[in-house]
């Protein structure tokens, strides 16, 4: 999300725009945004930011004075304390985006100007947990990338390079492979299927906790493709049969909007923002994320019905497009940093 940002404000001539993070593993995507100014300020992680933020705050005080920045859109809430604090001594509006189901330090958090949330399940959880007034927030789904580039691996050459015949049918599976994600009920669900159908393959793009390093069910049998984290998976929803995202805790569900784009069938958890997308049996399937075998029956069911998984790939892409739309998504955004810097 931080990269479409970037990406759309750069190419703006009424913005100049700064990027200021702590590092990642995708630093390399700033090579594909123009007119970008980046700076690397050095903070910690979870708990560990308070012996940092003394330091921070001053870094990016003089960074902000230096660059006479405007406005302050944060996506962390430790990054947002510091921008409120800072935008009122210096006179700088701040947005900041709710991207999941935070918990504590309810006194500090969502102080900003205005407050970004990317469902309306988010944003009930803010007006009821945080007491956040209604009107200080603007609910927006997240939008999909204009650009799916499928040309740099065909079909074709992915499938042989991973052993997988034209005629197995393949599940696609997008996500932190950790409980939230309900990657475990996936699994028991993907044994009872490969018990029944041998011809099932399931790719799961990986990001493991570490926590779940050492659990044995991580690695499970010969029909699943562990993948790691990439830059650009269109591929993978062009491969995709069924994508399936039976998460337990779901903000809104990036694999599920964007597997609309694709026109992909797509199970859910019943569950956040999945289930305020999702009309079950008309634009996907939604399954109990603890129920392993009602998952089995449902993916099994899109296997025997392929015209089913046709018609809820339609549906759901035409509510992507009309919900999720690139250009209207940052039109929107770009009222609101209007609204904020002209009330300076």
């Amino acid at each position: 999300m931080v990269y479409l940002y970037l990406k759309y404000f750069s190419g703006k001539v009424n913005y100049e725009t700064h990027f200021i993070t702590n590092g990642g593993d995708s630093l390399e995507r700033l090579n594909e945004v123009p007119n970008l100014k980046y700076q690397q300020l050095n903070f910690s992680t979870g708990y560990k930011n308070i012996f940092c933020t003394n330091d921070f705050y001053n870094n990016l005080k003089d960074y902000v004075s230096k660059n006479k920045i405007n406005l302050i859109h944060t996506h962390h809430r430790f990054l947002e304390t510091v921008a409120v604090k800072l935008g009122k001594e210096l006179n700088v509006s701040t947005i900041t985006t709710a991207h999941s189901f935070v918990k504590g330090f309810r006194n500090s958090s969502f102080k900003s100007d205005k407050i970004m949330s990317v469902s309306n399940s988010i944003t009930n959880y803010l007006i009821g947990n945080y007491r956040i007034p209604k009107e200080k927030i603007i609910t927006l789904y997240n939008p999909v990338d204009q650009v799916r580039n499928t040309d740099l691996i065909s079909n074709e050459g992915f499938k042989k390079e991973n052993n997988i015949s034209s005629d197995q049918k393949v599940l696609l599976f997008i996500g932190r492979i950790t409980k939230d994600k309900g990657y475990d009920t996936l699994l028991k669900s993907f044994e009872l299927i490969s018990r029944k159908n041998k011809n099932v393959v399931l790719i799961m793009i990986r990001q493991i906790d570490r926590k779940l390093m050492r659990l044995k069910s991580v690695v499970f049998n010969d029909k699943i493709i562990f993948l790691p984290p990439q830059n650009n998976i269109s591929y993978l929803y062009s491969v995709a049969d069924i994508v399936v995202l039976p998460s337990r805790i779901e903000p809104l569900g990036l694999v599920m909007i964007e597997a609309g784009a694709f026109k992909k069938p797509f199970i859910g958890g019943n569950t956040g923002g999945i289930a305020e997308f999702i009309e079950d049996g008309k634009n996907g399937l939604l399954v109990d994320p603890e129920n392993s075998k009602q998952l089995a029956e449902k993916i099994i069911y899109l296997l025997n019905n392929p015209e089913v998984g046709k018609m809820f790939g339609q549906n759901l892409f035409e509510k992507v497009n009309r919900l999720c739309d690139y250009n209207n998504y940052f039109n929107e955004v770009e009222k609101i940093y209007n609204s904020l810097l002209t009330s300076l």
